[in-house]
Order: structure tokens, then C-alpha cells, then sequence
């Protein structure tokens, strides 16, 4: 999402958060969308903004005949596994030293029923 305002002098748009996502048939020849990255600005977080963007995402992908979407994080992000969870995403795997840090991640994943 942008926020846009007005000072008198035009109009001022700035980037409040960011989704990355791609939609892909798998190698069981399944439709999955993928979530690589989710951003929302600090000073923006606890509006919803975060829980738009990744609906939006999922309706899109859906539309499209979207089967499942995965993604990862960080198993200590609290704040990323509530949200996702909200959203109906099950825990699916573990994956050890995931990142680059050595840090463990959980596999999340939606089933979309068409």
C-alpha cells in the first residue's frame, strides 16, 4: 500500500509496506503461490496493513487457480506466525538452519478449496 497526502503542494505518495509473491506449478503439478517476503513500515504495523496485503495476494493467486500457498518464517516471529495462522496457514515443517544466520524456520501452508 502507498500513503498518499496532500501538503497544498501536490501530492506526496510513500511506500508503507511490500509483498513479494509468485505463483508456480510445483513438481506434483499443483498450482502453488509462493509468499517470499512480507514488509510493512515500522510505524505502520498493528493496522491490519500486513493482513491486506497478504489477502489480496491469496485472492489474486486464487483467482488464477491457485491450489495452496507456502511460504517460511522464522521460528521465533511471533508476530509473523499469529498472522499467518489468522489467516488460516497450518504449520507444515520445520526447516532447520534455514537462514543464514543458522536461525530455524516453519514452513507454513493454505490449502484453497476451489
Amino acid at each position: 500500500p502507498a500513503n498518499i497526502t496532500s501538503n497544498g503542494e501536490g501530492i506526496k505518495m510513500e511506500c508503507i509496506g511490500c509483498i513479494v509473491c509468485k505463483l508456480e506449478k510445483n513438481r506434483h503439478d499443483v498450482l502453488r503461490g509462493y509468499i517470499a517476503m512480507l514488509a510493512i513500515r515500522h510505524d505502520r504495523r498493528k493496522q491490519g496493513l500486513a493482513s491486506t496485503l497478504v489477502t489480496t495476494a491469496i485472492q489474486r493467486m486464487f483467482a488464477q487457480g491457485c491450489e495452496e500457498v507456502v511460504l517460511e518464517a522464522e521460528h521465533v516471529n511471533g508476530a509473523a506466525l499469529k498472522l499467518y495462522e489468522k489467516l488460516g496457514f497450518v504449520r507444515d515443517k520445520l526447516l532447520e538452519k534455514y537462514y543464514l544466520n543458522g536461525s530455524d524456520a516453519y514452513r507454513l501452508k493454505l490449502k484453497l478449496d476451489p
